[in-house]
C-alpha cells in the first residue's frame, strides 16, 4: 500500500511538472511572423518598458529564422539604439496596416555614444540578423502577417 501511494505522488509530481513546464513556455510571448511569402521567423515579443529595454542585449547571436518585435500601444514615433549588443541588426518598421514602412540595414553595436535610429508612426519594430533583408530582399510596403 506504502509503494503504491508513493508511485501515485511520484506520478502528480511529473504531471505537475510537465503543467509548469508549459505553462512557462506559454509565457514566453514566442510568435511567428511572416513577410510576404518570402521568409517567416519566431519571434520573441518586446510589448512591456522592460522587454523593449533589454531587447536582445544580452544575446551573443539569433539563429536565422529568429527574431525580437517591439510592439506599441498604438502607432508612434519611436527610436533605437544598439547599446550592448553583440552583433549586427536590421531594423524594421511595420505600421498598422502591417506593412513595412522602413528598413534600417546592418545596424552595428556601439558602447559609449550611441546613434538613434528613428521610426515615424511605427506600431511594430521586427530586429532581425543583419543581412537578412537584403538576402530575403524586403521592401517597404511589403506585408506582415503576424500570428498573435
Amino acid at each position: 500500500m506504502k509503494r503504491k501511494k508513493i508511485l501515485i505522488v511520484g506520478v502528480i509530481l511529473i504531471l505537475v511538472g510537465i503543467f509548469l513546464i508549459i505553462g512557462i513556455k506559454s509565457l514566453q510571448k514566442e510568435k511567428k511572423i511572416c513577410i510576404e511569402n518570402k521568409k517567416c521567423f519566431d519571434v520573441e515579443i518586446a510589448d512591456t518598458s522592460k522587454l523593449k529595454s533589454k531587447g536582445l542585449s544580452e544575446r551573443n547571436f539569433l539563429e536565422e529564422n529568429e527574431g525580437m518585435l517591439f510592439v506599441f500601444e498604438s502607432a508612434s514615433s519611436s527610436n533605437f539604439w544598439m547599446k550592448d549588443m553583440n552583433f549586427d541588426l536590421d531594423l524594421i518598421g511595420i505600421n498598422e496596416k502591417k506593412e513595412i514602412t522602413q528598413i534600417i540595414k546592418n545596424v552595428k553595436p556601439c558602447e559609449e555614444e550611441c546613434p538613434l535610429f528613428y521610426f515615424n508612426k511605427t506600431r511594430y519594430v521586427l530586429e532581425i540578423n543583419a543581412g537578412l533583408s537584403e538576402k530575403y530582399k524586403f521592401v517597404e510596403g511589403d506585408y506582415v502577417m503576424l500570428e498573435f
